[in-house]
């Protein structure tokens, strides 16, 4: 079961969006806007950047132990039972995002859509779903998101024009107002939520290419990072940082807010009904990532043994945890962050390490040097680290220079968002480019010779 597993990277990038995009919408943009105010919307750009250093750890690893998941590789790089520690302590962590997000999702449905439903019942069927999933793989749930996580990001860039009329520019200004330090705490608090990209290191035995695995990753980081970019401003135009910052769920009122017409006002309903089966997708790739880290101390090929005792500790384990959510947001917003930073960066360091050491062969590049496509390529990495150095350096310089100029703040931001813009569309031109690149040597092949 484990090894059989094949995602293409499209699947990955959607995943990813799926991961980090849709647990991130429930009320987490309410301890941003509070810590950040008006400028909230620019606390995604060094989140953005660690997810991708972390996605580069991650594709090193597949280079140096093809057909290896990050549990079995732990196992190789620490030993038996230095590994076993810690696998232990990355299972604990994954633990911790299942709950969060079950308990937060129980938690919104109960206040917003179930009131009349207890919290313990709605908590029971989501985790008989992933449970479901749970005897299945990654290319299911993979499959399951490619229907949904396109029309989820069209509605989301499409909320600008639903709520145009409700819209004012006035509440965002003046922009980069905010102290710099506000600004960094906000990126801070939302490097917790990118963390989450580790769970594909579970997976990395789905992966036969790490380039073109990168890619996928990135780009799938830098559409979470645009996109939530784009709400948290057009959150801000539409009800200003002060109510915002007051709500338990900011972005549900905000959809509320859209009317067609009078026959047309529960946009929520059919909203909600796109969000939802995406924010499975994260719960579900959570499940499976636990349940391939319980598989590896058993050396379980075939992980779903570990799913119904698996799924019924799930359950226990969230219902006596996060009682309100203002204890659920303060945990995401001020524990997790620290969590990820003391956990992730010194294993990240020591496998990248291992992983550059262990390389005794270069891997068989998908495009072959002095092409045209790669040298496409090779400008598509560099434009995308151009821009998004660029967006960096923009908040500062607008913060320590323009911040007194409402024309100069009103310039800023659009450099901004136009530098994200461009890294989205270079990883995009990146990630098709080493596709086509691998789809061409694949032909060259003989028949039979290629594996998929």
């Amino acid at each position: 079961m484990i090894h059989k597993q094949v995602v293409n990277h499209r699947q990955i990038a959607w995943m990813v969006g799926s991961v980090l995009l849709t647990g991130m919408l429930i009320s987490f943009f309410r301890s941003v806007t509070e810590i950040a105010k008006m400028d909230a919307w620019f606390s995604q750009v060094l989140p953005v950047g660690y997810a991708m250093l972390v996605a580069y750890v991650l594709a090193e690893m597949t280079r140096a132990y093809p057909g290896k998941n990050m549990f079995e590789i732990i196992f190789i790089v620490f030993g038996k039972w230095a590994g076993g520690v810690v696998n232990f302590v990355l299972l604990l962590y994954f633990w911790i995002i299942l709950t969060l997000e079950i308990k937060g999702a129980t938690k919104f449905f109960h206040a917003t859509l179930l009131p009349q439903t207890p919290v313990e019942i709605t908590l029971l069927v989501l985790v008989l779903m992933i449970m479901y999933y749970g005897k299945t793989s990654l290319e299911v749930a993979a499959r399951v998101n490619e229907m949904y996580f396109p029309v989820f990001f069209l509605l989301a860039m499409a909320m600008y024009v639903m709520l145009s009329n409700e819209y004012s520019i006035e509440r965002l200004e003046p922009i980069l107002n905010t102290s710099l330090t506000r600004i960094f705490i906000s990126n801070f608090m939302t490097v917790g939520i990118y963390g989450d990209i580790l769970l594909f290191g579970a997976f990395l035995h789905a992966s036969t290419q790490s380039r073109l695995f990168f890619a996928a990753l990135k780009h799938g980081i830098l559409i979470v990072g645009f996109v939530a970019t784009i709400l948290l401003s057009i959150l801000l135009g539409v009800m200003g940082y002060t109510i915002a910052s007051r709500l338990n769920f900011p972005l549900f009122i905000l959809i509320q807010q859209i009317h067609f017409t009078d026959f047309l006002d529960r946009v929520e309903i059919v909203l909600f009904s796109i969000w939802f089966p995406a924010f499975a997708i994260k719960v579900i790739v959570t499940y499976l990532a636990f349940l391939v880290g319980l598989g590896s101390f058993g050396g379980q090929a075939n992980y779903t043994v570990f799913n119904f005792p698996a799924g019924w500790f799930i359950i226990a384990a969230s219902l006596f945890a996060f009682r309100c959510i203002p204890d659920l947001d303060e945990f995401l917003s001020y524990s997790l962050p620290p969590i990820v930073l003391i956990l992730q960066i010194p294993l990240l360091l020591v496998l990248y390490i291992k992983s550059r050491m262990s390389r005794k062969e270069s891997e068989q590049a998908c495009i072959q040097e002095g092409t045209k496509l790669y040298r496409f390529y090779r400008y598509c990495v560099w434009l995308g680290r151009i821009a998004m150095t660029a967006s960096v350096l923009t908040i500062i310089i607008g913060s320590l220079l323009l911040n007194k100029s409402k024309m100069g703040g009103i310039i800023t931001a659009i450099c901004y968002v136009v530098f994200f813009f461009l890294a989205l569309l270079a990883s995009y031109a990146e990630m098709q480019a080493l596709n086509h690149g691998k789809q061409k040597l694949s032909r060259k092949k003989k028949p039979g010779s290629f594996r998929q």
